[in-house]
């Protein structure tokens, strides 16, 4: 969806942020960066700048054209059963797409903030808040916030500037704003750049990290830390958790650029220019995403900052988001109205059900697991599956299945890569050893001496539930599977299997005379 002109709805706002009569004539003769350093005033022109003017990112992307989804012709699942539910804070979540904090402040605003209120509690979609600095300054503008009579169940977060945190803000603050807006989390944005060329912008960022650990320690509700189109980078991500905050916005480059929102306010030339200076600034926001990833595997990860379409939120999630956030692209819908802003929403969560069934991800954990996304000019990873059946003698026995792995490698046509080989069973292991009799004579003897069959309560059929007639008493083979493992993994190098001299792969029979299946599955570099 382009940027367009819409006018016509902004003659009073615009009014409001430039000090004008609408037709571009200026009331008071000065130019409205000199005069509109009051917060509401500013949110007013962001507002108005946003929708009218191009300030996208100039020379970054946000990085997701260089990926792309490797089509699977046999999903092996039904498009009614692919899902893109989810949970975040104890909400449920009909899809995993933030509307991301935009406005509030302004009655251009509160009409804006409503539309979408009402898109969320329609899809099930988490909502954000514009910045709450004017709301603690200006309470009697709450109606500009207040979207809980719009939307009493969606996930809803409010807003502050972390930077408020130095100028007098603190958790009775933060709290009150929580109780005003009805939110479920507060997110502090960080926004050092849009701040240090904004005309009487706030640059006072030192020894905040302090404060923002006192602040999750005291608030009583998760906080998001997020930047505002920049990026977090990795070492930022880790200080930001460790300091306890719940969840990370990337927040990446390649979407809104607010060093050109603020260039668009500026009276000065040479100003202007300092501005446009930072037009590409920043990482981008794949690449924001795939470093938070890697130093926060277990972090809750949003991923914004230039997304658009529903096929960026399913790389997005593919790459490792949790959340895939879009403000730009809703901020223009609700402008233009109720249906088009409802018709975003619809037309997203579909395009990402699609995306998921092409790639056979019936649910978000799948997605975010897939191998199929691979990055533009790679090679297609070939990933070849088969599973081999094995009826072993007894207990103890150690089945050499070297050639069995060999022969599916050589089957899948994999050059360079990796062969998975796994149990499907408790009470059989795969492990990597030497084929030589007298050694394995010694590993049954150890395995013995280790754990001998008898005296464990898994054994006590009487005790257990739902027990099949059949049922041996193994409590010592699960015990001896415990000390051994249920798979290898092997390079594959120039199509064989890049074993040393004597390794061998065995399956280990740690029960009786069972029917086993082992899954081999190969995945080419």
């Amino acid at each position: 969806m382009g940027l367009r002109k819409l006018t016509s709805p902004y003659t009073s706002i615009r009014a409001l942020a430039t000090g004008s009569n609408g037709n571009g004539h200026h009331l008071n003769g000065h130019h409205p960066a000199t005069n509109l350093e009051t917060t509401a005033g500013r949110k007013a022109d962001h507002l108005r700048i946003n929708v009218e003017e191009d300030v996208a990112a100039k020379g970054v992307e946000p990085g997701f054209a260089a990926y792309r989804f490797v089509h699977l012709a046999l999903p092996e699942l039904d498009l009614a059963d692919v899902t893109a539910a989810t949970d975040l804070f104890g909400r449920q979540l009909g899809a995993p797409i933030l509307i991301s904090c935009m406005t509030g402040g302004t009655k251009e605003a509160e009409r804006i903030n409503l539309t979408l209120a009402e898109v969320a509690q329609s899809f099930g979609l988490p909502m954000g808040l514009g910045s709450g600095r004017v709301l603690l300054e200006r309470p009697e503008l709450r109606a500009t916030f207040a979207v809980r009579r719009a939307a009493p169940d969606i996930l809803l977060f409010c807003n502050l500037g972390a930077v408020q945190l130095n100028r007098g803000v603190g958790i009775a603050e933060c709290q009150r704003l929580v109780e005003m807006t009805g939110a479920d989390a507060l997110v502090l944005h960080f926004n050092p750049l849009q701040e240090a060329l904004q005309p009487a912008g706030d640059t006072c960022f030192g020894g905040l990290l302090p404060k923002i650990r006192a602040l999750c320690a005291g608030l009583g509700v998760p906080v998001v830390a997020k930047e505002v189109g920049w990026g977090l980078a990795p070492d930022v991500v880790r200080a930001l958790l460790d300091a306890g905050v719940a969840a990370i916005d990337v927040a990446g480059a390649g979407g809104t650029s607010w060093s050109e929102v603020e260039r668009h306010r500026m009276a000065e030339p040479w100003r202007a220019r300092v501005a446009a200076a930072f037009a590409g600034w920043g990482m981008p926001t794949a690449e924001a995403l795939v470093a938070a990833r890697q130093v926060a595997p277990e972090a809750t990860i949003i991923a914004s900052g230039g997304l658009a379409t529903g096929l960026d939120v399913a790389k997005a999630l593919a790459l490792g988001a949790d959340l895939a956030g879009l403000a730009g692209p809703f901020l223009r819908a609700a402008a233009a109205g109720p249906d088009v802003a409802a018709d975003l929403a619809r037309e997203l969560i579909e395009t990402l059900r699609v995306a998921m069934f092409c790639v056979g991800a019936g649910s978000l954990g799948q997605l975010q697991g897939t191998s199929r996304l691979v990055r533009e000019g790679q090679p297609t990873p070939r990933l070849h599956r088969e599973q081999l059946a094995y009826a072993t003698p007894g207990s103890a026995q150690f089945l050499d299945i070297t050639e069995d792995v060999a022969a599916v490698v050589a089957r899948s046509g994999v050059r360079q890569g990796l062969v998975h080989v796994y149990s499907r069973h408790t009470t059989a292991a795969v492990r990597i050893n030497e084929n030589e009799p007298l050694l394995l004579a010694d590993f049954q003897r150890l395995l013995g001496r280790l754990v001998p069959p008898g005296g464990f309560e898994h054994d006590d059929l009487a005790r257990r539930v739902n027990v099949p007639p059949d049922e041996p008493m193994n409590g010592h083979a699960h015990a001896r599977h415990l000390l051994l493992a249920t798979s290898e993994t092997i390079p594959v190098v120039d199509g064989r299997l890049d074993l040393g001299s004597w390794q061998r792969v065995f399956l280990i029979e740690l029960c009786s005379a069972r029917a086993r299946q082992v899954s081999v599955q190969v995945l080419s570099a």
